[in-house]
Protein backbone atom coordinates (compact mmCIF):
# COMPACT_ATOMS: atom_id res chain seq x y z
CA UNK A 1 0.00 0.00 0.00
CA UNK A 2 1.72 3.48 -0.93
CA UNK A 3 2.20 5.68 1.56
CA UNK A 4 -0.31 8.41 1.16
CA UNK A 5 -3.12 6.01 0.97
CA UNK A 6 -2.02 4.75 4.51
CA UNK A 7 -1.35 8.68 5.57
CA UNK A 8 -5.37 9.15 4.22
CA UNK A 9 -6.38 6.36 6.24
CA UNK A 10 -4.96 6.59 9.56
CA UNK A 11 -5.40 10.49 9.71
CA UNK A 12 -9.20 10.21 10.90
CA UNK A 13 -9.02 7.14 13.16
CA UNK A 14 -7.96 8.97 16.41
CA UNK A 15 -9.98 11.76 15.94
CA UNK A 16 -12.84 9.91 15.57
CA UNK A 17 -11.85 7.37 18.72
CA UNK A 18 -11.81 10.65 20.46
CA UNK A 19 -14.64 12.34 18.97
CA UNK A 20 -16.78 9.36 20.05
CA UNK A 21 -15.32 8.90 24.06
CA UNK A 22 -15.61 12.76 24.22
CA UNK A 23 -19.02 13.99 23.08
CA UNK A 24 -19.84 17.78 23.23
CA UNK A 25 -16.26 18.97 21.87
CA UNK A 26 -14.85 19.55 18.50
CA UNK A 27 -12.00 16.97 17.68
CA UNK A 28 -9.60 16.95 14.75
CA UNK A 29 -6.43 15.90 13.98
CA UNK A 30 -3.67 18.72 14.44
CA UNK A 31 -0.72 17.00 12.86
CA UNK A 32 0.53 13.28 11.92
CA UNK A 33 4.33 11.72 11.29
CA UNK A 34 4.36 8.47 9.30
CA UNK A 35 7.88 6.24 9.78
CA UNK A 36 7.75 4.05 6.84
CA UNK A 37 9.70 1.55 9.13
CA UNK A 38 9.62 -1.89 7.15
CA UNK A 39 8.16 -2.76 3.45
CA UNK A 40 4.39 -3.10 3.20
CA UNK A 41 4.51 -6.06 0.61
CA UNK A 42 1.36 -7.69 1.73
CA UNK A 43 -2.05 -6.93 3.09
CA UNK A 44 -1.78 -4.33 5.79
CA UNK A 45 -4.18 -3.90 9.05
CA UNK A 46 -4.24 -1.48 10.94
CA UNK A 47 -3.96 -1.08 14.90
CA UNK A 48 -5.16 1.11 17.45
CA UNK A 49 -5.40 0.73 20.50
CA UNK A 50 -7.09 3.74 23.35
CA UNK A 51 -4.46 3.17 26.12
CA UNK A 52 -6.48 4.12 29.63
CA UNK A 53 -3.45 6.29 30.51
CA UNK A 54 -4.06 8.70 27.57
CA UNK A 55 -7.70 8.70 28.89
CA UNK A 56 -7.52 9.76 31.60
CA UNK A 57 -4.76 12.41 30.76
CA UNK A 58 -7.17 13.93 28.45
CA UNK A 59 -10.20 13.50 30.90
CA UNK A 60 -7.48 15.74 33.72
CA UNK A 61 -7.09 18.21 31.25
CA UNK A 62 -10.42 18.73 30.03
CA UNK A 63 -11.45 19.15 34.06
CA UNK A 64 -8.74 21.28 34.72
CA UNK A 65 -8.33 23.40 31.00
CA UNK A 66 -11.40 22.63 28.97
CA UNK A 67 -8.90 21.22 26.71
CA UNK A 68 -6.32 18.89 25.64
CA UNK A 69 -3.71 17.64 22.67
CA UNK A 70 -3.20 14.03 23.48
CA UNK A 71 -0.75 12.24 20.97
CA UNK A 72 -1.55 8.77 19.84
CA UNK A 73 1.02 6.13 18.27
CA UNK A 74 -0.51 3.32 16.15
CA UNK A 75 -0.09 1.62 13.32
CA UNK A 76 0.07 -0.73 9.85
CA UNK A 77 1.21 -3.89 10.36
CA UNK A 78 1.91 -7.03 7.85
CA UNK A 79 0.05 -9.89 8.03
CA UNK A 80 3.17 -11.62 9.33
CA UNK A 81 3.00 -9.30 12.22
CA UNK A 82 6.18 -6.95 11.45
CA UNK A 83 5.15 -3.47 11.97
CA UNK A 84 5.31 -1.94 8.74
CA UNK A 85 4.50 1.91 9.52
CA UNK A 86 4.22 3.81 12.69
CA UNK A 87 1.55 6.50 12.75
CA UNK A 88 2.24 9.54 15.43
CA UNK A 89 -1.08 11.29 15.13
CA UNK A 90 -1.78 14.52 17.74
CA UNK A 91 -5.49 15.47 18.51
CA UNK A 92 -7.37 18.71 19.01
CA UNK A 93 -9.74 18.53 21.51
CA UNK A 94 -11.59 21.61 22.22
CA UNK A 95 -14.74 22.80 23.63
CA UNK A 96 -17.61 23.28 20.68
CA UNK A 97 -17.25 27.20 19.32
CA UNK A 98 -13.44 27.45 19.95
CA UNK A 99 -11.93 30.42 18.38
CA UNK A 100 -8.04 30.00 18.48
CA UNK A 101 -6.33 32.98 19.49
CA UNK A 102 -4.42 35.27 17.11
CA UNK A 103 -0.26 34.37 16.44
CA UNK A 104 1.70 36.90 17.54
CA UNK A 105 3.56 37.90 14.62
CA UNK A 106 7.54 38.39 15.17
CA UNK A 107 7.24 42.04 14.94
CA UNK A 108 5.16 41.95 18.05
CA UNK A 109 7.20 39.39 19.83
CA UNK A 110 10.30 42.13 19.32
CA UNK A 111 8.16 44.97 20.37
CA UNK A 112 6.94 42.86 23.42
CA UNK A 113 10.74 42.20 24.27
CA UNK A 114 11.88 45.94 23.89
CA UNK A 115 9.35 47.11 26.53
Amino acid sequence: MFGGYQASLADPVAALACAQRYPGYEVWTRAMHIDFVAEGNSDLELRFEFDAAIDQKIRNDLAARNRSTPKFEYGFYRQDGVLCSRIINTVAIRPKGYIAPPAVTESEKRGLLEK
